[in-house]
């Protein structure tokens, strides 16, 4: 009886070096997970390029493609290229959001 082979999970697609405008043109109104930030500094979210390893409609989807590379990368960014929709308040407690 021949023996049932597992087939590997396809290699993750890494994009080349894009700005957040050619992100945001290739992934309309997606979730995506970003790598090899280029950042302007530690503490605003603008960036001069980075990699895109993961995206989808759905908050979960970059994710899990990009769950191949997780031990390659210290940091990956999650970020969504639409416009936010409604209030998103940092904290909320039952009366209401800080």
């Amino acid at each position: 009886m021949a023996e049932l082979q597992r087939a590997s999970p396809p290699a993750p697609v890494i994009s080349e070096p894009l700005t957040w405008s050619q992100i945001c043109e290739r992934y309309p109104d997606e979730w995506v997970c970003l790598v090899e930030i280029d950042a302007f500094n530690d503490n605003d979210f603008g960036f001069r390029t980075a990699r895109v390893v993961g995206h989808g409609k759905g908050p979960r989807d970059p994710y899990i493609q990009a769950r191949p590379v997780r031990a390659q990368y210290k940091r990956i960014g999650h970020y969504f290229t639409g416009l936010a929709r409604g209030p998103f308040p940092r904290f909320a407690s039952d009366d209401h959001a800080f």
